[in-house]
Order: C-alpha cells, then sequence, then structure tokens
C-alpha cells in the first residue's frame, strides 16, 4: 500500500502539498487556511523539511547533486534579459560564489532556473526553493533595498507560473513600492557604473513588468511612464562594465539603447494598445474613433520598425549573429514582442462585422500576417542554440497567435489552411515544451479551447470581438469564463473538424 504524498484537500484541489515550516505538522494548504490535514497522523513519518539556514548551507555547494552555480548559470542564459532585466551576469556570479547574495534572491532564482534544469530531481525541488524565497523574504520584508526589490519581482514572477494570481499582484506590488521609495533609477552618489546601469534596468524591468501584469490583472498601473529616464545600454558594453568603474552617461540621449531598450519602447506602444482595447470594451469610442486610434498605433508600431538599427532589424542573420554574442534569445524575445503587440492591436478587425470601416480587411490581414510571423519565429528560434525562448509568459504570446490562427482555420479561405495548419502544430509543440516547465500554462491552454468554443457560438460565420475577447488577448492572469452565444452553423461545424485535428495535440490523454 502507497503512502500518501499529499493531503485529502490538496489532493482535490490538484495542489503541489507541502508540509508547512512553522506548524511542522500540517500541510502549507491546510494551515492558511485553518483546515484539519490528513497528513497530521503520517507527519512523524515524513522527512523533516529543509530549513532555510540548512537549505542555504547546502546550497554553497550542491542542490541534489547538481552545482549551484550551474543552476545560476541556467537563469542567466534562459530566463535573464528576456521577461526581466536585474543584475550584471558578473557581479551576480560573483556574489553567489561569495555566499554575499541574499537568501531571498538566491532561493528566488534558483527557484526559477530550476524549472528548466535537465535534472528531474532538481525541477521537483523547484516548489520548495520557491517556498523558501517567500519565507525568507518575509522575515526582511520592512528593509528596503534594491535586493529586496529584486527578491519581490522574482517571487512575483514565480507566483504568476503557479497560478497564484493574487500572489503575484501582492509581491510585484511591493517591489513596485521598494522602487519608488528608493528613487530608481536615480544613482546614489557611491554607485559605480554597475550599479547606476543596473538601478536603469531594474526600474525599466518594473515598468515593463507593470504595464503586463496591471492588463493581466486588470489593476491600475503604478509606475508612471516618462521619457526622462536612460534606457539601458547595449547588453555587451554592460557586460563588460568591471567593479569600481565610473562612464558617465547622465541623459537618455548618451547612447545608442540596447535590445532592452528598444524592449522599453516598444512597452510603452503596448500601455497605449491596452488603453485602446479597454475603451473598445467599454463602449467608450466609436468604429470610426477605434479606426483611428488603431491607425496611430500601427504607424508607431511601423516607425518603430522601420527606425530599428540595421543590425537589430529581424532577419535570419542578425539572429544567428545575436546567438553567436550571447544574446540570440533576447534579441528573440525583442521581435516576438513586436509582432505580439502587433496582433493585439489589429485582433478586433478579425470580426469582418466591421465591415463599414474602410480599413477592416487591411486591419484583418495585419493581424493575420502578425501572427504567423510570431509562430514563424518562434518556431525558428527553437532551432538555434542559445535562441530558444522558453520564460513563462511566451505561452500567453503563443495562445495569442495561435488564436488568430484558429480563426483563420475556422473562417479563412481554402488556400490559407495548410500554412495555417503548419504553424497551429508548431505553436501546439512549442505550448506542450513549455507546459513542462510552468505549472499554470495548462490555464493558458484552457483559454485557447475556450476561445474555439466562443468561435464555434458565433453567428454568420463571423467572430464577433467585445468585452470577453478583450479579457481574452489581455487578462491572461485572471481564469477566462465561457462566452455563451447560439450554436454554430453547419459550415462552421464542418471546418471544427480541422480546428479539432489541430487542437488534439493539446488536450489531455484520457486513460481507459
Amino acid at each position: 500500500m502507497k503512502v500518501a504524498k499529499s493531503c485529502r484537500q490538496c489532493r482535490t484541489a490538484k495542489r503541489k502539498c507541502t508540509l508547512d515550516t512553522v506548524s511542522r505538522s500540517t500541510c502549507t494548504l491546510c494551515a492558511q487556511k485553518g483546515l484539519e490535514c490528513s497528513l497530521t497522523r503520517l507527519s512523524s513519518t515524513r522527512p523533516k523539511p529543509i530549513a532555510p539556514a540548512a537549505m542555504a548551507s547546502e546550497s554553497s555547494t550542491k542542490v541534489n547533486g547538481v552545482s549551484r552555480n550551474q543552476i545560476i548559470d541556467i537563469y542567466i542564459e534562459r530566463i535573464h534579459d528576456k521577461p526581466h532585466t536585474l543584475f550584471h551576469p558578473a557581479t551576480l556570479k560573483s556574489r553567489v560564489q561569495a555566499g554575499a547574495l541574499p537568501e531571498p534572491v538566491l532561493f528566488s532564482i534558483l527557484a526559477l532556473a530550476a524549472r528548466l534544469s535537465s535534472d528531474q530531481d532538481i525541477r521537483e525541488r523547484a516548489y520548495d526553493l520557491f517556498q523558501t524565497a517567500k519565507e525568507s523574504f518575509k522575515r526582511t520584508l520592512d528593509e528596503v533595498t534594491l535586493d529586496n526589490v529584486h527578491a519581490a519581482t522574482l517571487i512575483g514572477n514565480l507566483c504568476g507560473v503557479e497560478g497564484d494570481a493574487s500572489g503575484e499582484s501582492l509581491f510585484f506590488g511591493i517591489a513596485f513600492r521598494m522602487a519608488l521609495i528608493l528613487r530608481l533609477p536615480e544613482p546614489s552618489p557611491e554607485d559605480d557604473s554597475i550599479m547606476k546601469e543596473m538601478k536603469i534596468r531594474t526600474y525599466w524591468s518594473l515598468y515593463m513588468i507593470d504595464q503586463w501584469s496591471s492588463a493581466g490583472l486588470d489593476v491600475p498601473r503604478q509606475i508612471s511612464d516618462t521619457s526622462e529616464n536612460p534606457l539601458p545600454m547595449p547588453e555587451l558594453e554592460y557586460w563588460q562594465l568591471r567593479p569600481g568603474e565610473q562612464r558617465m552617461r547622465t541623459t537618455a540621449k548618451d547612447h545608442d539603447p540596447g535590445l532592452w531598450g528598444y524592449m522599453v519602447i516598444l512597452a510603452r506602444i503596448f500601455g497605449k494598445i491596452h488603453e485602446l482595447h479597454k475603451r473598445l470594451a467599454n463602449g467608450d469610442l466609436t468604429d470610426s474613433q477605434t479606426e483611428e486610434h488603431t491607425r496611430v498605433l500601427a504607424l508607431q508600431l511601423e516607425r518603430f520598425a522601420q527606425n530599428l538599427p540595421s543590425n537589430v532589424a529581424h532577419t535570419k542573420d542578425n539572429l544567428e549573429h545575436h546567438a553567436m554574442l550571447g544574446l540570440g534569445a533576447t534579441f528573440v524575445a525583442l521581435h516576438l514582442g513586436y509582432h505580439h503587440y502587433s496582433t493585439l492591436l489589429y485582433f478586433h478587425y478579425l470580426d469582418s462585422t466591421v465591415s463599414q470601416v474602410p480599413n477592416q480587411n487591411l486591419f484583418a490581414a495585419r493581424c493575420k500576417y502578425h501572427a504567423a510571423a510570431f509562430s514563424d519565429l518562434l518556431n525558428l528560434s527553437n532551432g538555434i542554440a542559445g535562441c530558444e525562448a522558453v520564460y513563462f509568459i511566451v505561452s500567453h504570446m503563443t495562445v495569442i497567435s495561435s488564436s488568430a490562427l484558429l480563426h483563420t482555420l475556422l473562417f479563412g479561405e481554402p488556400s490559407e489552411l495548410p500554412d495555417t495548419r503548419r504553424r497551429l502544430s508548431s505553436n501546439f509543440q512549442i505550448l506542450l515544451k513549455l507546459k513542462q516547465y510552468w505549472p499554470d500554462v495548462n490555464m493558458m491552454i484552457t483559454r485557447l479551447f475556450t476561445f474555439q468554443e466562443a468561435c464555434m457560438r458565433s453567428t454568420d460565420q463571423v467572430y464577433v470581438v467585445d468585452k470577453w475577447i478583450v479579457k481574452f488577448l489581455l487578462q491572461h492572469a485572471l481564469p477566462i469564463e465561457k462566452n455563451l452565444r447560439p450554436p454554430a452553423t453547419d459550415y462552421l461545424a464542418e471546418r471544427d473538424k480541422f480546428a479539432e485535428d489541430a487542437l488534439s495535440i493539446l488536450r489531455p490523454v484520457r486513460l481507459e
């Protein structure tokens, strides 16, 4: 007879069951909810959890036989400089090796990177590392430091991948408030060039996170949009800075921005797209006003792409060149963002009932183009070493690209179907891969099934864009309810067979 590894409550809720570090006799979920835990009578036979101090000591050498430094390398190579840019890589490594990195930061990094390890034991410890990071952060919560800004930011990301929307919002909020108290990105007189740039990058990471999380959680933004602060410098220049070095850089126009600088410029446009969608959902705009706002934002996106330096433009040669420099995944992140934001901007015009809008066909075609371009780049990047996009938010972006492609599969011309099927299959392979790393990818996949059902309940062979679709496009951290409409026509039901065939790869296998 097998010994239960999780309590009844956690098994019912399909949550990972971990022993509470305070009581040692009940699991964390039951302790939080004040429930009687079925593990209480088993706790005497369970192994004691590793205390933070002991785990810190262990982490100074190895984590389950894998070098701690190897896990830090995974974080730098596969996560850092993609969804956020918080550290100077060489300085981060030296602090880890010297044991000078605070526990909340260390364990947050280990918890994120452990999920991407090739070692199964390390992946299984990711959740426990996450819990240790949270507990150690709570002990230093009243210390307003740059390290704690980083810790809160990383823990917010970890909450997001676990599907804890409230925790994500809470820890991001703490990071935002601490950053404001510290007056980021203003430097202190004693800061060297590394610290100055680190503060700039931390500020803009929080700005980017605020743009995404406010949309994903449907809450107000907290980091103001300003062009007064300097953009992040080119990554290679930053990496080459040495401790104690002083490099004068006082304005935003002192240098050409790095890849992350261009991401910031894109994020500003995304903020405006978000506002447009909110106004559209609230019925604040007429069709002609919506078209005008879309046209203005479309021009901004076009100018952004046109004004990129030739070595930053989206070409395969540039991708391979950046990969050689160790910047391949960051380069991919920039251009995936561009195609994702463009898909969001034009998604409204897939609704062909907006026929009175002169640019409806043009904007709908652009939506399809950018959804396809996103898919093609994502597929290409996965075949080039050092270019893979494996951070969590890629799953949401891939679902949006797949939704536009799925719409084409259901409502597009017959000539569009072969390439659309191929791209959907490629996207779904990526989602299945991401699902191995990040628990909440399952929710993202569920949203795609829900979108398909909503399309099937459309009438007159079109999909009508409304408040529901705005939630679907932007509120990626929140559950999406089903959009109930009349059932599909016979024509659409026939097309849905194609969609069902494409989606079958994502559906869980039922055991008979």
